[in-house]
């Protein structure tokens, strides 16, 4: 499952009788509560969770196996150390041939996986010639048992800064995600005004994708990336949570379609994705495909798992949050609020408040310096 497939285009069917939910009091911003794990810091635990999920519940399905034993973490640097965004990392194969591309982030760094990547027994990693200086490469042995996990490649000229965030919101809009959505209505756009408060000069676009499954009103709404938050808020305002039935939805046909979107490259760019439930079985592999596209696109796959998350569904967000450099952020039971919350499959985790926590994994993306909650945060 490591090919690339081209987009799906989104099904087009009759709409179904849009089924109005009762009315509930407007929530408050700040109530819901969540937990993340961060699959991209702890490789090694990722992998043991791999092998327990298709060792067991999951063995029967073609599901994708991110392989972070060797993982390789190549940092972009300046001249002055500091870590260098959106620098072209090509990986190439002994002949010299470009296997595939990625993009640094803000921490100037992108991960390659041998036995996923299918590198053979040789990889060199090059930053091409750019105003930053003269391209810098190296290469690696993996015929060898222990070779180099950790590259630097350091440029002669000065990083780029980080100015812009384009975030998508891409929510499953069925009828179990109603109080998702309801929270996410009351708190995102306050989420982003705190971001641009607390980074001075940021250029912030927001887009939306909601979807459903085959059948119901409709597969796939998309609002196009814009600069007005408050457009952003009346786009998510007119969405409603309904549909669904069984629980796998069309996530392959929302991933496409944010592909499509017109991503800008000086831009720090995260996919949040919200839901509960996988792709059919048959659509696994096209929901993969885009997580895979994502990456070399420089997406950053945020998962966050809501309340009553199906294990295949966390199994393909993880391995999406892996394989692009996202976090996975699951919603807790610590609240009282809502639906009951599925129990997650990390050990050790800590309790925030949902915004706080979305607020600093974005703020972290943007940064590139990681950031931990203060003690008052922790519920």
């Amino acid at each position: 499952m490591g090919a690339v497939a081209d987009s799906a285009s989104v099904s087009k069917l009759a709409p179904s009788p849009e089924i109005p939910r009762p009315d509930t009091p407007a929530p408050q911003s700040g109530t819901l509560t969540a937990g993340d794990y961060d699959d991209v810091l702890n490789p090694d635990l990722y992998k043991v969770y791999l092998d327990k999920m298709l060792q067991g519940p999951l063995g029967k399905k073609n599901l994708p196996y991110v392989d972070t034993a060797g993982r390789i973490g190549v940092t972009v640097t300046d001249r002055l150390g500091k870590p260098a965004p959106f620098e072209q990392v090509d990986v190439l194969n002994s002949d010299g041939k470009r296997i595939f591309a990625l993009t640094t982030g803000a921490d100037g760094k992108v991960y390659i996986y041998p036995q996923f990547d299918a590198l053979g027994d040789e990889v060199t990693v090059k930053v091409a010639a750019t105003k930053n200086g003269k391209a810098v490469a190296q290469t690696i042995d993996l015929s060898k048992k222990t070779y180099t996990q950790s590259i630097n490649l350091s440029l002669s000229g000065d990083a780029a800064k980080v100015q812009k965030l384009d975030l998508l919101l891409t929510l499953d809009a069925t009828g179990s995600m109603g109080d998702e959505m309801a929270y996410l209505k009351a708190e995102l756009v306050a989420i982003l005004q705190r971001i641009k408060d607390s980074q001075p000069g940021i250029n912030i676009r927001a887009g939306l994708i909601v979807y459903r499954d085959n059948g119901d009103q409709y597969v796939v709404r998309d609002f196009d990336f814009t600069g007005n938050l408050d457009t952003f808020a009346e786009n998510l305002l007119a969405q409603s949570a309904n549909g669904g039935g069984d629980m796998p939805e069309a996530m392959q046909d929302a991933m496409s379609t944010g592909l499509d979107f017109k991503w800008r490259k000086d831009a720090i760019k995260v996919n949040l994705l919200v839901a509960d439930a996988p792709p059919h079985d048959k659509d696994i592999a096209e929901t993969w495909n885009a997580a895979l596209k994502s990456r070399v696109e420089g997406i950053h796959v945020v998962p966050l798992a809501a309340s009553g998350v199906d294990k295949t569904a966390e199994f393909l967000m993880r391995s999406m949050g892996q394989i692009t450099g996202g976090r996975y952020l699951f919603l807790t039971d610590d609240s009282g609020v809502g639906n009951p919350h599925a129990e997650p499959t990390v050990d050790c985790y800590v309790v925030t408040r949902l915004d706080s926590l979305v607020e600093r994994v974005l703020t972290s993306l943007v940064t590139g310096v990681r950031a931990e909650p203060d003690g008052d945060e922790v519920v």
